[in-house]
């Protein structure tokens, strides 16, 4: 069997998720992380011994000489994602990117017109759409079970950096791109929307505001921010259908706030990145019902039933429970999943449910139809 031979660009946090996720992988036979390659030696070194790597690297020009790579993990600055993801597909090797694609709409061309003339595939990491229950809800879609879908309403809201003194490179434009709040977490959602109603944006009107215009990036050093802390975005998907979004990285209290709520003629469905594991339908005039992961569905008075049967002052468990996992367990599960398909589809014509690059550079056009609506306070059109 074939096995590809696979090598990460950046070990950040989003980096060693990625690590982690292809290591989890390797028994199943067909992948292998053969190189990994950081800028700190020390810790490029500890990671390969840790993690039993062979090709340890601080330059991604010299991991990219490595002759046995079939496949790069692309986890580095956003403004670095260009310059590696178009030297990977020069090399002829297959690319998985963290999002956004590029920083703007000119490179992530290139990239898609570079994959279609070397024939490799590609993928953005946009991983949410493998939690379990995201991809039931599409399904649920496709059949007509909510009916006519009216509206997507719903927010990507974080607090990390609401004081003065929280700063990471994604401040600022030079490292991250002209917008953050958007391009970082809000495109995750717009991707998500985009994957579970089958339709694109058309159509944008934004409202950027930076609340913090000047963050300390060491006890001696203040720095002035160049990208949004907030942004509120109106959309118009294709098939007219009204959407809308709330992207904020100042919102206290909030850790992984990414919600959503499906409007349709017959019922609603609701989601929240903070319990994945089910979301809510709802009709007019009938109970709440739950959807879970498996891809069941049953009243909500249920699920509540079943808490009480599992509280040990009760009982204990229920014999069939599965052990409750963390938000940030399932989200490993999901990432996990998201290169799964990317590798099946390389080695065993998988059908993919991933964003490709294509997908990515239409995320592209989107952020920067949002710039320009929000500099113009007026609608824009999604360029083709």
């Amino acid at each position: 069997m074939k096995k590809l031979r696979v090598g990460v660009i950046g070990i950040g946090k989003i980096g060693l998720s990625h690590l982690k996720a292809i290591k989890a992988i390797e028994p199943l036979g067909y992948a292998e992380l053969v190189a990994i390659c950081t800028h700190d030696p020390e810790k490029a070194k500890t990671l390969c011994a840790t993690y039993e790597i062979p090709g340890c690297y601080t330059l991604s020009q010299e991991m990219l000489k490595h002759k046995n790579l079939d496949l790069v993990h692309n986890c580095t600055l956003n403004a670095m994602h260009y310059e590696i993801n178009k030297s990977v597909l020069e090399r002829g090797l297959h690319i998985l990117s963290e999002k956004p694609l590029t920083v703007d709409s000119q490179q992530s061309s290139t990239l898609v017109a570079l994959a279609h003339a070397n024939n490799r595939k590609t993928a953005v990491n946009f991983v949410c759409r493998f939690y379990p229950v995201i991809q039931h809800i599409k399904e649920l879609i496709e059949k007509g079970t909510l009916g006519k879908i009216y509206s997507i309403h719903g927010t990507y809201l974080q607090d990390w950096l609401l004081f003065e003194h929280d700063y990471d490179w994604r401040v600022e434009s030079r490292y991250g791109g002209t917008s953050r709040a958007l391009a970082d977490i809000g495109s995750h959602w717009i991707d998500m929307a985009e994957f579970l109603l089958g339709r694109q944006v058309e159509r944008v009107a934004a409202d950027f505001a930076t609340f913090l215009p000047m963050r300390k990036c060491s006890p001696t050093e203040t720095i002035t921010v160049d990208t949004e802390d907030f942004a509120s975005l109106l959309m118009r998907f294709e098939g007219g259908i009204h959407g809308c979004l709330t992207a904020s990285q100042v919102s206290a209290g909030r850790k992984s706030g990414l919600t959503f709520e499906i409007d349709g003629s017959i019922a609603s469905l609701q989601w929240s990145q903070e319990h994945p594991e089910s979301a809510s339908l709802t009709h007019r005039d009938e109970p709440e019902n739950i959807v879970d992961e498996t891809g069941n569905i049953f009243p909500a008075k249920e699920k509540e039933e079943s808490k009480i049967a599992g509280n040990p002052e009760e009982g204990g468990l229920p014999e069939q429970a599965r052990p409750t996992l963390s938000r940030q367990e399932i989200f490993l599960e999901a990432q996990q999943r998201m290169i799964d398909n990317f590798y099946r589809s390389i080695l065993f014509s998988e059908p993919p449910l991933y964003a490709d690059f294509l997908q990515g550079h239409h995320i592209v056009h989107i952020i920067e139809a949002a710039i320009e609506s929000n500099r113009a306070a007026r609608w824009v059109d999604i360029d083709r």
